[in-house]
């Protein structure tokens, strides 16, 4: 693994208006909750809309799960009780529309299956992300899935546009890095 950042992108926040959080380093369920809390605290503060607030909350909880159960990085930190992935989440504010980002890696073999899976997604209506979604809770999970493969469907689901992704190969490694953006 390089020593140059791999965490720079397309997406990244500097070109927001406004950055509410932006956080790199390990993910941990405890680091999760403070982040949780930051993010309430400011959505509150700026009077923003109960069914905005549920739906940036329901969308940092999915990215930052999804780099807590998927990421690939090598700097994985284990103790008995809890796992710590590293990646990268933000949440800001472009052109007065909330944004939220989440990067981490990944393995060359989870590409194929998750930009085929990202591309359908992104081609559905909001009615048939519904359907997606409800089909999904009924459904046994794929071998792959370490949850119930809803995920995304709910990222989909709360985004006010197609979700974004990119996948860039990492200088040196077999991983690439995995950027996923949706606009609330």
């Amino acid at each position: 693994m390089t020593s140059e950042p791999v965490f720079t992108g397309p997406f990244s926040a500097p070109h927001y208006d406004v950055v509410a959080l932006q956080y790199t380093g390990f993910f941990s369920q405890n680091n999760i909750t403070a982040m949780g809390e930051v993010i309430r605290l400011y959505l509150e503060q700026h009077e923003t809309s109960s069914s905005t607030r549920r739906k940036l909350f329901s969308t940092f909880i999915e990215m930052v799960q999804n780099i807590l159960r998927y990421s690939s990085d090598s700097r994985a930190l284990a103790r008995a009780d809890d796992e710590m992935r590293f990646g990268s989440v933000t949440l800001g504010i472009d052109n007065g529309r909330y944004v939220c980002e989440s990067t981490n890696l990944i393995r060359p073999e989870d590409i194929v299956r998750l930009r085929d899976y990202l591309e359908t997604i992104r081609t559905m209506s909001a009615d048939e992300i519904k359907l997606t979604y409800k089909a999904s809770l009924r459904a046994e999970s794929p071998a792959w899935s370490k949850g119930a493969n809803i995920g995304l469907l709910t990222l989909a689901r709360d985004a006010s546009e197609p979700l974004e992704f990119t996948f860039c190969q990492v200088e040196a490694s077999e991983l690439s890095t995995f950027h996923l953006k949706a606009i609330i």
